[in-house]
């Protein structure tokens, strides 16, 4: 809900702002004159036949004119509303050098992250990152990308996923976010939206192995703001593989839980 009236806030705002500015553009070349004056009389000594009245802004320009500002607008109504629903999430609260990702101490678990200084329990890690989807609508990328579940998380409700991964199902080291619920998303996010994507480091926290040391880090949801943050557990020196539970439901087949369960990954 706080998302939809940021939404509908910013974008009233920024209609208007870039509507104003493109009719001015377009009355001032209009006429195909270099001199805006004469454009802008030339548009007002136009026949009343053919001049239309635009009541939001007070001005006055011809159908064609009226016609592209529409056009315009509803285009960046629409990259706007890509721009906020399908952003990726979540947010390293640590400087990169505080932590490294490399193989895992968990057999067949790929990379892990390690720490690099010394931090206190309670230490504030970040939150999940990702692009917050729908669990219907997660699940339908997973039945096309299985491997797009390895890394999503569940929110304990059922209701959403966090989705790290990019169109393909693949972990980079960033979320670049876009969803395939409105097209040209994935595109705009990977090219234009750049200065969104967000670091993917903090999914790459595995599970302790069997005779481990347990978990060193707990995940806490927010229901209401869709966010995961991690915080450590315990105190952690350079060294330390970071490790966390991944819940009740998650298949341990393969290795044993050493851990208190809490929340849910896939």
């Amino acid at each position: 809900l706080k998302d939809k009236f940021y939404f509908r806030t910013v974008m009233t705002a920024n209609n208007r702002i870039i509507t104003t500015v493109l009719l001015q553009f377009l009355l001032y070349f209009s006429d195909g004159s270099s001199n805006s004056q004469n454009s802008m009389r030339s548009v007002h000594s136009r026949p009343n036949s053919i001049r239309k009245d635009v009541s939001a802004f007070g001005w006055s320009a011809d159908a064609t004119q009226i016609a592209l500002t529409q056009i315009t607008s509803a285009a960046m109504t629409y990259f706007g509303l890509v721009a906020c629903f399908d952003r990726p999430r979540g947010k390293l609260n640590l400087d990169d050098s505080f932590i490294e990702s490399k193989p895992s101490q968990v057999e067949g678990a790929g990379l892990g992250l390690y720490m690099t200084r010394s931090l206190p329990e309670g230490t504030v890690l970040g939150t999940y990152p990702g692009v917050v989807r729908p669990s219907a609508k997660f699940m339908n990328k997973y039945n096309k990308l299985s491997d797009a579940g390895v890394y999503a998380w569940r929110f304990t409700d059922n209701l959403d996923y966090i989705d790290p991964t990019d169109r393909n199902g693949i972990l980079y080291d960033v979320s670049m976010g876009g969803t395939d619920d409105y097209p040209l998303s994935y595109w705009l996010h990977e090219h234009i939206l750049k200065p969104l994507h967000t670091s993917t480091i903090l999914a790459r926290i595995n599970e302790p192995p069997i005779g481990g040391m347990g978990c060193n880090v707990r995940s806490e949801e927010n229901l209401d703001t869709r966010e995961v943050v991690f915080s450590l557990s315990r105190d952690v020196v350079p060294g330390d593989e970071l490790f966390m539970d991944y819940g009740l439901t998650y298949d341990r087949t393969s290795y044993g839980d050493k851990c208190e369960p809490s929340n849910d990954l896939f």
